[in-house]
């Protein structure tokens, strides 16, 4: 009996001291004291593509600038000819085509390319994207970027918002339909197999 009352003083203890800090499900952000940790500082990092629906927003940091016989292209490069390869690789579509291209996107052009080695004094683990678009647009001289620049597939060009910086989602899956050539291919093989197998059982039969 003593014991059990031992237990349930100790229980009652510590329940009074327990803090109300997340330890467990918030990896990194509060020590075993429950005290916020200190922010680390984060190097090297690589700024998204800020993409725009005309050149003359991009900040000036990010203006465009080609050699002598050279344009620049959708792809962010500077060549002496945008062809329809090149401007297919424009970055500001994240990899999307045909239907699966937001109308939003496909009026995007990327600015020159942005800064890839980025250093973040305060890094918040938590919320390292804001942490990131932060540094990156005071990088490369955007001004107010709550107001005007977005983020692609949140929020679009239109209105106070001039830029969106291509973060881009991960690539929906392929969709695949069963009489595309490869599989009428893959049937007909097949198919012709079967019927050489069947074809040879009959004869020995």
């Amino acid at each position: 009996m003593q014991t059990k009352k031992a237990v349930l003083v100790v229980v009652a203890l510590a329940g009074g001291r327990a803090l109300g800090a997340q330890l467990w499900h918030d990896v990194n952000r509060y020590d075993v004291h429950g005290n916020e940790c200190k922010l680390r500082e984060m190097t090297g990092i690589k700024c998204s593509w800020l993409c725009v629906q005309s050149l003359d927003r991009c900040p000036t940091s990010l203006q465009p600038s080609c050699p002598s016989g050279q344009q620049f292209c959708a792809d962010g490069q500077c060549h002496s000819e945008c062809t329809d390869s090149v401007q297919a690789q424009n970055p500001c579509h994240c990899s999307r085509t045909g239907k699966k291209l937001p109308a939003q996107a496909s009026l995007l052009v990327p600015c020159a390319a942005s800064p890839s080695n980025i250093t973040v004094r305060e890094f918040h683990a938590w919320n390292s994207k804001a942490d990131i678009r932060s540094a990156c647009g005071a990088a490369v001289g955007v001004v107010d970027q709550a107001a005007t620049v977005g983020v692609w597939g949140e929020r679009w060009v239109g209105g106070g918002v001039t830029g969106v910086w291509a973060e881009c989602p991960p690539a929906p899956a392929p969709n695949y339909r069963y009489d595309e050539s490869y599989w009428v291919a893959a049937y007909a093989v097949n198919g012709a197999l079967a019927l050489m197998i069947g074809v040879w059982a009959a004869v020995k039969a």
